[in-house]
């Protein structure tokens, strides 16, 4: 795999990972990794890897919707807002938080603690407004894990699990996890904008502007809509896939290149 460390050059497709990134770093024991730049995209989605070690990090408010993922590790998230008292919630891998625009979340730990963070704009700009779905508030959920719900199919061979959508008051986004058996995913696309993110497994990301390349546990990746890609599994153990994308829907809406509806798409 290449070292792309441009910001502004970023394209669908481009699989990269903290080891290909230079780090930001913001005080110490902490470092940012911009892992999914917005590159020249407006209200882009883009993600971040935050790497603590004995330290802790505040996510200040701003106007983006963000959905963080423990990568590894383990620590304590801390959540406020005007509308509920005080979380401190204790976090390990496969852990999930969704946090608003205009809300803060501090993420501390003793040890290591590896997140993921994809922001979503918003709904204060014009393309966010337009795709932001009417949620009942009083559903909120702001912290779950892997597991927490069933397992859905995406196909005869391929599941996913629903972290975040509009059930629980997700008005943007849905963030999943897909599980990739060894047969893979053949060619295919989406209508909606995606950043994925490898959380477990090894296997290979196929397009057609780009060689095969590599997916270990970190890498990450933006498929834009209509964008046709597959991935490869040769080994024996699931690809687990930490997906958010845009608009909120089922993560099951998929098309093959001739336009035909992959099985169990909700939403054809």
């Amino acid at each position: 795999m290449s070292t792309d460390n441009s910001t502004h050059f970023i394209t669908p497709g481009t699989v990269r990972d903290r080891s290909t990134v230079t780090p930001i770093q913001l005080s110490d024991g902490v470092e940012c990794y911009e892992i999914v730049p917005a590159g020249t995209y407006a209200e882009a989605l883009f993600a971040q890897q935050f790497e603590l070690e004995n330290a802790s990090h505040e996510l200040v408010a701003d106007s983006n919707d963000r959905y963080l993922y423990i990568l590894g590790g383990e620590g304590e998230f801390s959540f406020t807002n005007q509308n509920n008292p005080a979380q401190n919630v204790s976090v390990k891998e496969g852990s999930a938080a969704m946090v608003l625009a205009g809300e803060s979340i501090k993420l501390s730990t003793t040890r290591t603690l590896s997140v993921v963070v994809i922001y979503v704009p918003g709904p204060a700009t014009p393309w966010a407004k337009r795709l932001v779905k009417d949620v009942d508030i009083s559903k909120r959920i702001v912290f779950t894990r892997l597991g927490a719900a069933d397992k859905q199919a995406a196909s005869s061979d391929r599941e996913f699990e629903v972290l975040f959508d509009k059930n629980q008051a997700s008005r943007g986004a849905t963030m999943f996890v897909g599980f990739i058996p060894t047969s893979g995913a053949p060619e295919h696309y989406h209508l909606y904008d995606e950043i994925c993110v490898i959380v477990n497994g090894r296997g290979g990301l196929q397009t057609g502007d780009h060689p095969l390349q590599e997916l270990k546990k970190g890498s990450a990746f933006h498929v834009a809509p209509r964008y046709l890609h597959a991935i490869h599994n040769p080994n024996p153990a699931d690809v687990w896939i930490l997906g958010v994308f845009r608009p909120e829907g089922s993560p099951s809406a998929a098309y093959y290149p001739d336009g035909r509806s992959a099985p169990n798409n909700l939403e054809d």
